[in-house]
């Protein structure tokens, strides 16, 4: 009986020790970890504005850099603070007289968002603001040659991240931004909703 207890004791302290190293293995990033990223991502935009849409479209693709730094509360718990930005072209033509226009949108984004990463993936969300500069040129005929100014909207995102290896992150998001303009020739909405992808290399300290 005694030996019969010495090997259940072995075996149940063995597979205690097998199921966390197991654990350890899944995990990636450590615990209460800091990094520091950069990346590329580029998806869809789907504009609000009925105009927007029957000039270029009722979606435009876009792509652009993010900087993220992730500082860790309590683990799994975080605040990430993002900047980045989206370049977006788009060009169309009028709706009588058919003459051809082109749109340049340059939204610069800065984002705290809550973090929870579990060391395989993380969920990220929350507010943010954008700056965004946009520029429509006309054809030849048309009483001014372009329109452009700037103005500060907000949005609101959500990201999921997929971590593969401790440096290598593959991102996944979506975004809603309201912005609009009440310039003179260019009175529209520039908000809308962006689905996007990305990869991310991270830094750690």
């Amino acid at each position: 009986m005694r030996k019969l207890g010495l090997l259940a004791i072995s075996v149940f302290v063995g597979l205690n020790l097998a199921w966390g190293q197991a654990r350890e293995r899944i995990r990636i990033l450590p615990d209460e970890e800091k990094y520091f990223s950069i990346g590329l991502q580029g998806g869809v935009f789907f504009p609000q504005d009925a105009d927007l849409q029957g000039l270029y479209g009722k979606s435009l693709p876009f792509f652009g850099p993010e900087i993220t730094l992730r500082l860790p509360i309590q683990d799994p718990h975080g605040l990430d603070l993002a900047v980045g930005a989206r370049l977006l072209s788009g060009n169309g033509k009028t709706t009588y007289t058919q003459e051809a226009t082109s749109l340049k949108l340059t939204n610069l984004s800065v984002a705290i968002r809550y973090s929870y990463d579990t060391g395989r993936f993380a969920i990220v969300l929350g507010p943010g603001m954008d700056y965004v500069v946009y520029k429509e040129t006309y054809a030849p005929t048309f009483p001014v040659p372009s329109a452009s100014g700037h103005l500060v909207g907000f949005n609101l995102q959500g990201c999921v991240y997929l971590h593969m290896t401790a440096g290598l992150t593959l991102k996944g998001y979506g975004k809603y931004c309201a912005a609009s303009t009440e310039n003179p020739g260019f009175r529209v909405n520039l908000g809308g909703v962006e689905w996007g992808a990305g990869i991310l290399y991270r830094f750690h300290f």
